[in-house]
C-alpha cells in the first residue's frame, strides 16, 4: 500500500511538472502573438509620428480639448461649440460626437501626468491603437478560449494578430472609434458568455453581466455602429429561449447587462432620451418581457405554458406595425443601409466614401484572406455541437459576414468572428491529425484504408494557405491580403492621400505654409474631405468638414465649385470663404505616343461627380450627362464650371487622339492663385489655394 501512495505521489508531481510546462509553454506562445501584433501595428514608425485618415485627427482635436483643461475638460466637453469647423454657423461638438475615444486618451494621459509621466498627446494618440491591437488579440484568445479549449485560442489569436481587417483598423495613428470599440465589444460578449454558463453561482452571474454592460455601454459611446452589439444581445438571448434554454439566470443576465447599456448609452448627448424610442433599444426591452413571461408561465405551467410564444407572437405583429406607423424611431439610413443596401444609394455623400459602399468579393478576401475559407467547416463543427457558446458564434459569425458584405468598413466587424471560427477548425484539424497519426502507426493490419502522404500534406497544405496571407508581397503592391503589407503603408497625410507606399510630401507643406502665411482668420472652402485637416493641421477655419453634419451647407459648396465664376463667387462669399483650396492628383506616363500627362483620379479631379450628384440632392437641377460621357470623362461644360477652371491641368488632343492634360494656369477675376505645393510635373500630388478677391 505505501508504495502504491508513493507511486500515485510521484505521478502527481510528474503531472504537475508536466502541466506546468505545458502553460509556461502555452503563456510563452500567447506572448510571442501578442508581441507580433504589436510590431506589426507599429510598422508606420517609419514614416514618423502622425495619424492616419482624416476622422483620427478630429479625435485628437477632441482629446486635446479635454487635455488642455484638465479634469475639468471632461465637464466642458458637453458645452463646447467649435467655431473654427462649419463656418459661419460653427459646430456642437459636445451634441454631435461621440466621447468615448477621446475620453479615454484623455483620461490616460491625466493618469499618466499625475504619476510624473509626461508624454506627448499625440504619441499618445497614434500608439493607442496598437495597444488596443494587442488588447484585441488577447481577448480573441479567451473568447476562443471558451469555444474549444486553450489550441483553439492560440490559433485565434494568431489570425486575428496578422489579420488584415484588424491590423488596418488598430494599427499605429489609426485613432479612430473602431480601434477601442472592437476589444470593448469583445469584452463585453465574452462577459456575457462567461454569465451564462451554466455551474456559475449567482454572484458570478451578476459580477460578469455588469462586466458586460459596462463594456457594451463603453461602445455605445464611442461609436455608431454600437447598434449592431446593443441589438445583437437580445437577438441571441432570445434565440436561446425561444429553442427552449431558458433559465432563471438568463433572465437576471439579460436584465442587468441591457439596463446597464442602455443606461450609458442615453447619457451620451448624441444619443439622449430619443435613444430609448429606437428601434434596436425597444428590441431589448421586448426581450426583457418575452423572458419575463418564461417566469410567469412557471406559476401555472398547465394554464400559461404558451404564454411565452403568444407574447412573442404579439412583440413582432406589434414590432411591425410601430414601425409602418412611424411611431419607433430608426437609425439613419447609414445604418439601416447595411440590412438593406438598396436604401443607401439615396445617399449620394455616403456613398461618395469608399468605405460606405458595398462590398466585393475581392475585398472581403483581401481583409479576410484564406481563413475565410475554412468558415463554412467551423459553422458545421458548432452547429453539430450547439453549446450555448455555440448557437453565439453561429449567429454572430454569420450576421457579421452578410453587414460586411454590405458595407466595406464593417469587415472590422468580421475580423474577430472568423478568427474565432476558423481557429476553432484549424485547431480540431490539426487535433485530428495528430490521433489519426497515432492510429496510423499503432495499427498492425496490413491493409491501412489512409495512405500516411494525407495526414502529412493535408495540414502542410492548410498552414501554406495561411501563410500566402500573411507574408508581404514584392514592395510597392497596391492589392494585398498581408496584414504587414497593410502595417508597413504610410499615414495619409504623409502619403498625400494616394495609395503608394511612399512619401508625398504635398500635403504636409501645404499644410505647414496654411499656418505660416494664411490670416489667422482666414476661412477656407474645399471639398469636405479636406475639412478635418485644413482646421486642425492647417490651423485655419473651414466650412465643410469630414463629419458631413449639414448636408445643405455641404450641397451649397457643391454647386458653387459646379457653378461658373460669378455664381461661385456668390456663394463662397455668403459663407465668408477667404480662400478656396482643390486637390489635384496628376503625373506624366510614357505610351506609344510619347510622354502623356494624365489625371490618376484620387483629387478634385475625380470627385466632381460627387458634388454635382449632391448638388442635385438638396435641390439644384443639374443634369449629369450634360457633365461627363458615357465612360465618366469630363465634357467641356465641366470646364467652364469653377471647379474646371481652377483646375490648372487642360485637355488637349495629341497625336493619335489621346487625350493629354497640360498645364494651363488659369485667369480668373474673383480667385487669385496664391500657392501651388509643387511645380508642374514634378509631383504626382498636387494642392492649389486660391485667394477670393473682389
Amino acid at each position: 500500500m505505501k508504495r502504491i501512495r508513493t507511486f500515485l505521489s510521484t505521478l502527481s508531481r510528474i503531472t504537475s511538472i508536466t502541466n506546468s510546462r505545458i502553460r509556461f509553454i502555452e503563456m510563452t506562445i500567447l506572448f510571442l502573438i501578442l508581441s507580433i501584433a504589436f510590431f506589426v501595428r507599429i510598422l508606420p514608425l517609419r514614416w514618423g509620428i502622425y495619424l492616419s485618415e482624416f476622422d483620427p485627427w478630429m479625435q485628437y482635436k477632441e482629446m486635446m480639448y479635454i487635455v488642455e483643461r484638465g479634469w475639468s475638460g471632461f465637464f466642458e466637453f458637453f458645452n463646447w461649440h467649435d467655431y473654427e469647423s462649419w463656418y459661419p454657423y460653427g459646430r456642437d461638438i459636445g451634441r454631435t460626437a461621440f466621447p468615448g475615444l477621446p475620453f479615454l486618451a484623455a483620461f490616460l494621459y491625466n493618469v499618466l501626468k499625475g504619476l510624473g509621466l509626461t508624454v506627448d498627446p499625440l504619441h499618445l494618440a497614434a500608439f493607442l491603437p496598437a495597444v488596443m491591437g494587442i488588447l484585441t488579440t488577447l481577448l480573441v484568445f479567451l473568447l476562443a478560449r471558451e469555444i474549444g479549449g486553450v489550441q483553439t485560442g492560440l490559433m485565434a489569436a494568431f489570425l486575428i494578430a496578422l489579420s488584415n481587417a484588424s491590423v488596418s483598423r488598430t494599427h499605429l495613428g489609426w485613432f479612430d472609434d473602431e480601434s477601442v470599440s472592437i476589444p470593448f465589444m469583445i469584452l463585453g460578449f465574452l462577459a456575457y458568455i462567461l454569465a451564462l454558463k451554466k455551474e456559475r453561482s449567482l454572484k458570478s452571474v451578476i459580477l460578469y453581466s455588469i462586466l458586460s454592460g459596462i463594456s457594451l455601454g463603453y461602445v455605445a459611446s464611442s461609436w455608431g455602429a454600437s447598434r449592431f452589439p446593443i441589438a445583437f444581445i437580445p437577438v441571441f438571448t432570445a434565440l436561446l429561449a425561444l429553442i427552449g434554454r431558458y433559465r432563471r439566470k438568463l433572465l437576471i443576465s439579460y436584465v442587468i447587462t441591457s439596463l446597464l447599456y442602455i443606461s450609458i448609452a442615453v447619457m451620451v448627448p448624441k444619443l439622449g432620451l430619443s435613444y430609448l424610442r429606437e428601434a434596436t433599444t425597444l428590441l431589448t426591452f421586448a426581450v426583457m418581457i418575452y423572458l419575463v413571461s418564461f417566469e410567469i408561465a412557471k406559476i401555472k405551467p398547465t394554464l400559461l405554458r404558451n404564454l411565452p410564444h403568444w407574447i412573442l407572437i404579439f412583440e413582432i405583429i406589434a414590432f411591425v406595425t410601430f414601425i409602418s406607423l412611424g411611431s419607433i424611431g430608426l437609425p439613419g439610413i447609414k445604418f439601416l443601409s447595411t440590412i438593406i443596401p438598396t436604401l443607401r444609394s439615396t445617399l449620394p455623400i455616403v456613398i461618395s466614401v469608399a468605405e460606405n459602399q458595398i462590398s466585393t468579393w475581392a475585398i472581403i478576401f483581401q481583409d479576410s484572406g484564406f481563413k475565410l475559407l475554412l468558415i463554412p467547416a467551423g459553422l458545421y463543427l458548432l452547429l453539430k455541437r450547439r453549446e450555448d457558446q455555440d448557437i453565439f458564434m453561429i449567429l454572430f459569425t454569420v450576421l457579421v459576414i452578410y453587414f460586411s458584405s454590405t458595407m466595406v468598413r464593417l469587415t472590422i466587424l468580421t475580423a474577430p468572428a472568423i478568427a474565432v471560427v476558423a481557429g476553432y477548425v484549424l485547431a480540431e484539424m490539426f487535433k485530428g491529425f495528430a490521433r489519426n497519426l497515432h492510429h496510423f502507426y499503432a495499427r498492425r493490419e496490413k491493409t491501412r484504408p489512409i495512405g500516411l502522404e494525407y495526414y502529412i500534406l493535408t495540414p502542410i497544405l492548410i498552414a501554406g494557405l495561411i501563410l500566402v496571407g500573411i507574408l508581404p508581397s514584392a514592395y510597392g503592391a497596391r492589392y494585398s491580403i498581408s496584414a504587414i503589407d497593410v502595417g508597413y503603408s504610410p499615414p495619409t497625410v504623409v502619403s498625400s492621400s494616394l495609395p503608394v507606399r511612399s512619401s508625398v510630401q504635398d500635403w504636409l507643406r501645404t499644410l505647414s505654409w496654411m499656418r505660416d502665411n494664411l490670416p489667422s482668420d482666414a476661412v477656407v472652402a474645399s471639398w469636405w474631405d479636406y475639412g478635418y485637416w485644413i482646421t486642425i493641421l492647417g490651423n485655419r477655419t473651414s466650412i465643410i468638414d469630414n463629419a458631413t453634419l449639414n448636408s445643405t451647407q455641404i450641397g451649397e459648396i457643391a454647386y458653387a465649385f459646379m457653378s461658373d465664376e460669378e455664381t461661385a463667387y456668390r456663394i463662397f462669399k455668403k459663407f465668408g470663404a477667404t480662400h478656396v483650396l482643390i486637390f489635384i492628383t496628376h503625373t506624366v506616363y510614357s505610351g506609344q505616343y510619347g510622354n502623356v500627362p494624365t489625371f490618376l483620379g484620387y483629387g478634385d479631379e475625380s470627385k466632381w461627380i460627387w458634388m454635382l450628384r449632391i448638388a442635385n440632392q438638396i435641390g439644384y437641377n443639374l443634369t449629369e450627362t450634360e457633365y461627363r460621357d458615357e465612360n465618366y470623362q469630363p465634357k467641356e461644360k465641366f470646364w467652364t464650371t469653377l471647379l474646371g477652371q481652377l483646375i490648372p491641368y487642360k485637355p488637349q488632343q495629341m497625336t493619335g487622339g489621346v487625350t493629354g492634360y497640360f498645364y494651363s494656369p488659369p485667369t480668373l477675376n474673383h480667385f487669385r492663385l496664391v500657392y501651388e505645393s509643387s511645380k508642374p510635373y514634378e509631383s504626382i500630388a498636387y494642392i492649389y489655394i486660391y485667394e477670393i478677391v473682389d
